[in-house]
């Protein structure tokens, strides 16, 4: 069962998170108003329970298609962060009339090339050694840049902390072998939002360039002084950009 925050009234938006994170990521998201804010923690992050064997992006997917299903929702407005956006996209493919928009934050569409995926899976072995420190380390420095406040470093750190092993390497072994999405962005049929942090180096914002451009009617809004965790580190321009993009809808 997944911990699961249903909070506030209005277009149900489902905020799917980045890895190694949880739900937490989106708490500044609740500002946005006239919306339904449901935020799941996937398995292994947050307080959800890890499965405790091997799962895909598209296992991800179904699991939040589930979740619409217990909710009694018929369609959302689907937003993933990082590895939430490559869930988001799978959701596109597998099931494209559940969402009433997508909002794609700091992801991309394209799957890992032979030198990521490499690295995924000796990352899997240092976890099963030393446990998720060497991630959250790694890339801690890479989510928000480096002028942050030590509060919101530390609350990072803090959400990263809170992933277990078992999420941590099930994860990793998803993204690693996920699909290509490329095909999928030309077959988006509802509004979509790309938001990306301009300082970002995981996902940089050619990324999101290239993801608006290939879905039709696609807005695209980069987050000024932001790095991969936009929403966190620039919360009112961020907010500002989905409340505009929930108004046009």
């Amino acid at each position: 069962m997944l911990n699961v925050s249903d909070l506030g009234e209005g277009t149900p938006i489902l905020w799917i998170h980045g890895f190694p994170l949880s739900s937490a990521i989106y708490e500044d998201q609740l500002a946005i108003p006239g919306a339904r804010h449901i935020m799941p923690d996937l398995p292994g992050f947050g307080q959800s329970r890890a499965t405790g064997g091997d799962v895909t992006i598209d296992d991800y997917a179904r699991m939040m298609i589930e979740l619409l299903d217990h909710r009694g929702l018929d369609r959302a407005v689907i937003a993933g962060l990082s590895m939430g956006g490559y869930i988001a996209l799978a959701i596109a493919r597998l099931a494209p009339g559940r969402m009433r928009g997508l909002v794609l934050i700091d992801t991309r569409e394209t799957p890992d090339d032979a030198t990521a995926r490499e690295g995924r899976f000796a990352s899997i072995e240092k976890v099963k050694r030393e446990g998720t420190a060497p991630v959250v380390e790694g890339m801690l420095p890479k989510m928000i840049v480096p002028e942050a406040p030590e509060a919101l470093r530390a609350r990072v750190r803090g959400i990263m902390e809170s992933a277990s092993p078992e999420g941590v390497m099930a994860a990793l072994r998803a993204m690693a072998v996920r699909a290509d999405s490329t095909q999928v962005l030309p077959t988006v049929a509802v509004p979509a939002l790309v938001l990306v942090g301009d300082r970002d180096p995981i996902t940089p914002p050619s990324d999101a360039e290239q993801m608006a451009a290939a879905i039709p009617g696609a807005t695209l809004v980069r987050i000024p002084d932001a790095a991969h965790l936009s929403n966190m580190e620039r919360p009112e321009e961020f907010n500002r950009a989905v409340s505009a993009f929930l108004a046009r809808m």
